[in-house]
Order: structure tokens, then C-alpha cells, then sequence
């Protein structure tokens, strides 16, 4: 007869966390007395997990997403609901016409959209007055906004190992092929931008 016994989804969550730490690619693990964990990866950034969904999340991200690289310091807040699918986007696509405040977690999401924004003015001599970058509350996520002949397009800037999706007047309109993981530059990802809006009449 066995000696091995099943291990509970918590303790064997907790096992996979402590692995990390083993491992360095979290720095500090800390458990809450309200059950939750306190994690803090090796690239500074500090998340609270509160029950087992998140926990395994969090380990998903780092062992089987894009490497340790999936802890860096953008949008490492987790959903509070399960993720959409690979290709959807749980937002409305709509653009505050103002930035307001971005939660601090969002501030390398808001400087690859300045960067992009950048490198669409020079690639595509596109006019500054036409191109801005915002984060929208309503999708929790930076865009660059590039207004054209046929509407106000909004590139999203995605979760890591997302795919970038492009909205036009506020509404879906499609996806460009690019993923956000460490080989894909901001370059990359503005001439795949550039060359969507062309396809489209709009540049």
C-alpha cells in the first residue's frame, strides 16, 4: 500500500510559490493572517495574492508564460476574474479624453505607448497633433491613440504574452501579430501598427 497522499490545491500552491523563491525569481513571500500572500518578484515588483486561483496565476506566469521575465513590473496586478481567452480583451475600447491617474503598475505599459508613439511619428510621418497616449480606467490598459481620415484607432497595450489588439471609434477592430514577450521590440510592434492602419486606407 501507498505512503504517497494527495496534496491539497492550497498546500500544493504554496509548494510551487516557495519554489519560486528557491529558484530567485521571487525575493520575498510573505503570508497574510487573512490568508492571503504578499509576493515580491526579482524585478522589484509586489503583488497580494488572495486565495488559490491567484497563487496558481501568478506561478502559471512565471514557469510556463515568458519566463521570469512574466513577473517584470507591468500589469503584474492579477484579474480578480479569470482571464479572457488569448485573443479577447475585456475592454470597451474607449479612450478617456483625458490620461488621469495611472495606478503605478501601469507605468512601463505607459512608457512602451510613448515610446511606440514616438516611432510612429518617425516611421510614418505621422503628425504629432494626430498621435497621444492615455490610460483608459475603463480597460485598465495604456493606448496609443492615432486619429486618421477613418476614425480614432487605439492601439492596446497589452498584459505580457497578450496579443496587441487595435479599437476603432471604440469598438474592437482587430489584432496585430505580435505578442508582448521580451523578443518583440517596440519597432516591431510599431510597424506591424503602421502597416495595419495601411491596410485599412488610413494612413
Amino acid at each position: 500500500m501507498s505512503n504517497t497522499r494527495a496534496v491539497a490545491p492550497e498546500a500544493a500552491a504554496v509548494l510551487h510559490l516557495t519554489d519560486l523563491m528557491v529558484s530567485g525569481e521571487i525575493t520575498a513571500l510573505h503570508a497574510n493572517a487573512d490568508g492571503s500572500w504578499t509576493v515580491t518578484s526579482a524585478h522589484g515588483a509586489t503583488v497580494t495574492l488572495t486565495g488559490t486561483a491567484q497563487v496558481v496565476a501568478y506561478v502559471d506566469r512565471a514557469t510556463t508564460s515568458t519566463g521570469p521575465q512574466a513577473l517584470a513590473p507591468a500589469r503584474v496586478a492579477l484579474p480578480a476574474r479569470p482571464p479572457a481567452s488569448a485573443d479577447e480583451e475585456d475592454s470597451c475600447g474607449c479612450v478617456p479624453g483625458t490620461a488621469g491617474s495611472a495606478p503605478v503598475e501601469y507605468g512601463p505599459d505607459l512608457m512602451q505607448a510613448r515610446a511606440i508613439l514616438r516611432l510612429l511619428a518617425k516611421e510614418f510621418a505621422i503628425s504629432s497633433h494626430a498621435l497621444s497616449t492615455a490610460y483608459d480606467e475603463a480597460a485598465q490598459a495604456a493606448v496609443v491613440r492615432i486619429q486618421t481620415s477613418h476614425g480614432l484607432y487605439a492601439l492596446h497595450i497589452p498584459a505580457i504574452g497578450r496579443q496587441y489588439v487595435v479599437y476603432r471609434n471604440g469598438g474592437r477592430d482587430g489584432v496585430i501579430n505580435a505578442r508582448r514577450v521580451p523578443a518583440t521590440t517596440d519597432t516591431t510592434v510599431t510597424l506591424l501598427t503602421g502597416a495595419y492602419l495601411r491596410d485599412r486606407g488610413a494612413l
